[in-house]
């Protein structure tokens, strides 16, 4: 690039020097079918009848799009999980696990939860490095909530994101996710 500058007198001068153009800093998303889409769990792990859509499952709906995920919601005891692997590469400055979750629950407790949902982060031999969030039937709320979590200590790690849905042996509690990404920059 070449920089012509003028002054009052009317004396020119030149310069001619590289410039770098970078893109400000913007962020990327690192998680693939953030919102269950396709009818295909993939990249997704998943337990056996936890996929669904807007029309393959009656009684619950996506947040956006047509796919969700559906942990628990039977009555009896069960486990549901959902799972991605990911890297978060070194060098980042922040971390965000971001999802939309809806709880409804048959549970009567104002004070005793029953039934569970862990968030969990487990490195590449399973072992668990850490409970980032869990909710329970006493969050349950008429539609969906956005819930936010600092996933920053992992930045560098190559990682396993899990969502553990365990419900007791009586009175349902659903557990539905959508719209899960992980946010870096």
């Amino acid at each position: 690039m070449t920089l012509t500058v003028t002054d009052n007198g009317g004396k020119t001068g030149t310069k001619t020097s590289a410039v770098t153009v970078s893109s400000g800093g913007g962020g990327s998303q690192l998680l693939g079918n953030t919102g269950f889409e396709g009818g295909t769990a993939s990249p997704w792990s998943m337990s056996s009848g936890v996929l669904c859509s807007n029309s393959s499952c009656s009684g619950e709906t996506a947040h956006g799009g047509t796919g969700f995920a559906w942990l628990d919601g039977y009555g009896s005891a069960t486990v549901d999980t959902v799972s991605q692997a990911v890297t978060i590469p070194a060098g980042e400055t922040s971390a965000t696990l971001s999802f939309w979750l809806h709880i409804d629950t048959a549970e009567t407790s104002k004070t005793n939860a029953y039934d569970t949902l862990k968030v969990q982060v487990l490195d590449a031999s399973g072992n668990v490095l850490g409970t980032v969030a869990q909710f329970s039937n006493l969050n349950a709320a008429s539609g969906y909530q956005q819930h936010n979590v600092n996933l920053s200590a992992y930045i560098g790690k190559s990682i396993t994101l899990k969502f553990i849905g365990t419900e007791d042996s009586a009175y349902q509690t659903s557990f539905v996710l959508d719209d899960v990404t992980l946010n870096v920059q």
